[in-house]
């Protein structure tokens, strides 16, 4: 079997139906589907179930509630497909995915294959934010993607397929037990450490929909503590791969605050936000980041958030910031 798509769902059951349908509406058939219901409340496992029943080559795992990052792992586990394809379960596949996906396997026998996603569910524009540019990436320019994957910009897992052997199924992440802020690039660097190749496609394969409670959405507390952990793994496994790799994770390290900054001044309101500026220059300063960020090449505007940072420049930041939402806008 070529494929294990998993799917981790927990109180899915809005969305939970289309993301199925567009695995019965593959044209490519050498899957299984695993579907972790995840301590569900609604009628998410009845329609897992419902699946199951119509559909050959479906299992469905029912557990206690232990988060994403635990249900994904979960689901690696039960996995028997040569590659795992990751959807959510508010998401969608193209019809196309999997065969497009298996031609390159079949093509260049690499270890990962990346595609592109959009926010619009005809699949006609993609949304992949700094996409690795297409190509293979093998012996010496495998290094490219780890650097890529070190800025930050390139840890979804939904957007690639994985060999199962690159995946390190038997270790323990207990001590990761509701991790959600960078739990997909957390599980990722182990990945890349196994891998030696990475074919980029251009195609948009995935439908990412904009979702309002998702956990990077609105700020909480928990997302420092989680950056914490995955910036230190970040770190540990960027060491490993060489100078270069060590300095652009220091400057990705240094982005996972900012972005966190951001999502926390969209949604607070001055003084709330005070207490998570304080509480992120205290993170920064422990783990060293803000040392290491002197010495990272950064955007202008994230530049000088970093200096705010530095000198406890709380009202700047936020204004800085503030501006950059609404340019966004």
């Amino acid at each position: 079997m070529l494929f294990s798509i998993i799917i981790p769902a927990f109180n899915a059951e809005r969305y939970l139906h289309d993301s199925l349908k567009s695995i019965r509406m593959q044209t490519f058939t050498d899957y299984e589907t695993i579907i972790v219901d995840d301590g569900s409340t609604d009628k998410t496992g009845e329609i897992a179930d419902s699946f199951a029943g119509e559909t050959s080559r479906t299992h469905v795992i029912h557990q206690e509630n232990e988060g994403l990052l635990l249900a994904r792992r979960t689901g690696l586990q039960a996995a028997s497909g040569k590659y795992v394809v990751f959807l959510d379960a508010d998401d969608s596949l193209r019809s196309t995915a999997l065969q497009d996906i298996a031609d390159a396997i079949h093509k260049y026998n690499v270890d990962i294959v990346s595609f592109r996603y959009s926010r619009q569910d005809n699949f006609l524009t993609s949304d992949s934010p700094s996409p690795l540019p297409v190509g293979i990436y093998n012996g010496e320019r495998f290094e490219e993607a780890k650097l890529h994957l070190c800025k930050g910009r390139f840890n979804e897992m939904w957007g690639k397929a994985i060999r199962l052997s690159c995946f390190d199924c038997t270790a323990d992440y207990s001590n990761y037990a509701g991790l959600m802020h960078g739990e997909d690039l957390l599980q990722l660097l182990p990945v890349f450490d196994s891998a030696h190749s990475l074919y980029s496609s251009d195609k948009v394969l995935y439908f990412y929909r904009p979702n309002d409670s998702a956990s990077t959405a609105r700020y909480k507390s928990s997302q420092l503590s989680d950056i914490r952990k995955v910036n230190a793994r970040l770190l540990s496994f960027s060491m490993k791969w060489g100078k270069a790799c060590y300095k652009t994770a220091c400057s990705g390290e240094v982005m996972q605050y900012i972005n966190l900054l951001k999502i926390a001044v969209s949604c607070l309101s001055y003084s709330s936000f005070g207490d998570v500026f304080r509480s992120m220059h205290k993170a920064m300063d422990d783990e060293g980041c803000l040392a290491r960020a002197q010495n990272c090449q950064l955007r202008i505007d994230n530049s000088v958030v970093v200096f705010c940072l530095m000198h406890n420049f709380c009202y700047l930041s936020f204004l800085v910031l503030k501006a950059i939402n609404s340019i966004k806008r």
